[in-house]
């Protein structure tokens, strides 16, 4: 069996434990570049493709998989969900909908001014959260309105967008990060960020602890991951007296910190699931 990892970086802790853990099983991953140009015959020979893009590379990396798709590769994350998962202003809509517990948060189409930024339900310090943000790279805290308007202007002279969200103190720089697969959370951590740092994230210093998720948080997880129509994904919470709050939903996430905090087998769990829907669906059509 043959799949195909898109990613840009084939080095990764990620790629390498997929690499690993096909040839246990008797598979082949390749680690295919969405930014080079692919004959359709090489596209064509994958049996199923898993997308590891970051957000930055959302366009060209959408487009290889949505092509690769339509080629008949098996997918657990579809490029339709993958993309609606990275539009935050979408999903954010979507948690609205289904009532998820969700940080008060704005996406504005253009900077606002100090008028509108004291209209806002939450205050200062805030997050403002670029769309294509990762590892805790491009969420900015801001402490008054004159860095905000600054920031806002800024990002939108460069043509990102963002998101406004209420900065949860009370979170006291920890969140949970849990792993889901197929309906299941298959591992989760605590991260605690280093000294100094509102961030959590691993890439920034934060510490991680293996945590079992208690019911409502749990609920949570599984409940976001499948609004957006996801099988594998990462999702973050925080951790509030009045219960958790959702902040992500990651559908390309990294697991070097969860196997390390866990000891879960991701990378097995991920590849026994693609490669028992790769049999059914080659089974369902030879018969």
């Amino acid at each position: 069996m043959k799949i195909a990892v898109i990613s840009r970086t084939p080095e990764l802790y990620g790629n390498r434990r997929l690499q690993v853990a096909a040839q246990e099983r008797g598979a082949e991953v390749t680690v295919i570049d969405p930014l080079a140009s692919h004959e359709a015959d090489f596209l064509r020979a994958f049996d199923a493709v898993l997308p590891r893009f970051g957000p930055i590379w959302q366009r060209p990396g959408g487009e290889l998989l949505a092509r690769m798709q339509a080629y008949g590769a098996v997918c657990l994350n579809t490029a339709e969900s993958v993309a609606l998962a990275r539009d935050k202003p979408a999903a954010l809509a979507i948690y609205r909908r289904r009532g998820l517990p969700i940080p008060e948060s704005l996406s504005p189409l253009t900077p606002l001014d100090a008028a509108a930024i004291m209209q806002l339900p939450f205050g200062f310090p805030m997050l403002i959260k670029q769309d294509a943000s990762a590892g805790g790279w491009g969420v900015h805290r801001v402490d008054d309105v004159a860095a905000a308007i600054a920031l806002m202007t800024d990002l939108s002279a460069q043509g990102e967008r963002y998101t406004l969200q209420a900065f949860i103190a009370e979170a006291a720089g920890r969140d949970v990060r849990a792993f889901v697969c197929n309906g299941y959370v298959i591992g989760a951590m605590l991260r605690i960020a280093a000294s100094g740092e509102f961030r959590a994230n691993v890439q920034l210093g934060a510490r991680t602890e293996a945590r079992v998720l208690q019911a409502d948080e749990s609920a949570l997880v599984l409940e976001a991951t499948a609004s957006l129509g996801l099988v594998v994904a990462g999702v973050d919470l925080l951790q509030t007296a009045a219960g958790p709050l959702l902040l992500e939903v990651n559908a390309a996430p990294g697991f070097e910190a969860l196997e390390a905090a866990t000891g879960c087998d991701v990378a097995g769990e991920v590849l026994d699931l693609l490669i028992s829907r790769t049999n059914g669906q080659n089974m369902s059509v030879n018969n």
